[in-house]
């Protein structure tokens, strides 16, 4: 790993070094992201995002099934929250479940997400983290059932940003901090280019 750069920095070098980009829009991150996970990454992007919500005083880290689990854990362990993730239909043992359907833009397909009122509870301080921040539909929905819960939504981290699907203005509404930790402007499948925006 690169010394005397910032996490921000070592989080782009590592993935202009090991992504993919596909076509249809499709970056690959499972080799070290969110299929085969390399723990030195994760630690380095959960403590990105922890840094940058450290005094939101965050009491549970909030994530849907099952990308987003390992980052939403290890942000959640540096800030000394809980972490939570919404599940990709109800189990028959969830009680009061909260839930949502969305269209999933990876597998095009609808889905369930459901959480426990019992685990996203009235007056927790509550930050949605996810891989991807891609069209914002995921998150988005976590954050209308953080509202539902009666919890307090205190931000939105993402680990990479794809800018030109327009997420972010799908949870600009919320009104709350909205971090990427890498943020891609443009790429390219037919070179492999990925361009980050400045900052």
């Amino acid at each position: 790993m690169a010394t005397g750069l910032t996490e921000t920095a070592q989080i782009r070098d590592w993935i202009l070094r090991e992504a993919a980009v596909l076509p249809g829009d499709f970056l690959r991150v499972d080799g070290f992201l969110n299929h085969r996970v390399d723990p030195a990454f994760v630690a380095l992007a959960g403590a990105a995002l922890a840094r940058a919500f450290r005094g939101s005083e965050v009491t549970c880290v909030f994530t849907a099934e099952a990308a987003g689990n390992v980052i939403a854990y290890e942000t959640a362990r540096q800030l000394g929250a809980a972490a939570l993730y919404a599940k990709k239909g109800a189990a028959r043992t969830m009680a009061r479940a909260l839930t949502c359907r969305i269209r999933s833009p990876t597998k095009g397909v609808e889905q369930d997400l459901c959480a426990s009122a019992d685990y996203l509870r009235p007056g927790e301080r509550v930050l949605v983290v996810d891989d991807f921040l891609h069209q914002g539909t995921t998150s988005a929905a976590l954050g209308a059932m953080v509202g539902e819960a009666g919890a307090r939504l205190v931000g939105f981290g993402f680990v990479i940003e794809k800018r030109p699907s327009g997420g972010r203005k799908a949870l600009e509404p919320f009104g709350v901090p909205i971090v990427s930790l890498a943020v891609v402007d443009r790429m390219d499948p037919a070179t492999g280019e990925i361009v980050f925006a400045p900052g």
